[in-house]
């Protein structure tokens, strides 16, 4: 499940951020560590909320997604949680570039100046959860005057 996931998860970050002029990602065994540890604590604690972690002394961007299935049987795939997550560009202005929770997720997705990506995923107990932890490095969602304009293009025609 873990290497399907990863994959799909690569491979549709990397179409997305092409379509917006972002160099593909990388992954990074590090990174795929801390996101793994972190989707355990969540699955473990049921809590949701963003992790905090770091590499070294620098943040990291990051991006949650969850599915439940009442049935204990819940669909796990990279491709739906990141058309999840690109999905937001509906809500995102070109026009006035700017961070907003609302679009957050796909923001971090094509931030340009993000290189490596960390995925983790597991289940909870009951099988009903999967949870889905993707890390970015350098961070994304910078607020800094310009840094939204220079990092999160318009998708080419």
């Amino acid at each position: 499940m873990y290497s399907e996931v990863l994959s799909d998860l690569l491979q549709s970050h990397n179409y997305y951020r092409a379509r917006h002029s972002a160099p593909p990602l990388t992954i990074d065994q590090r990174l795929n560590q801390i996101a793994q540890k972190y989707a355990e604590h969540l699955a473990a604690t049921g809590k949701w909320e963003h992790s905090g972690d770091k590499l070294g002394n620098e943040p990291l961007g990051e991006n949650l997604y969850m599915e439940w299935d009442s049935r204990g049987n819940v669909p796990v795939s990279g491709r739906v949680a990141a058309k999840a997550w690109y999905d937001e560009i509906d809500l995102y202005s070109f026009k006035h570039p700017k961070y907003s929770e609302a679009t957050g997720h796909f923001t971090q997705m094509i931030w340009k100046a993000s290189q490596k990506m960390g995925v983790g995923v597991t289940l909870s107990d009951d099988g009903r959860v999967v949870y889905i932890v993707t890390d970015y490095y350098p961070t994304g969602n910078i607020t800094n005057p310009g840094y939204f304009a220079k990092n999160v293009l318009p998708a080419r025609r």
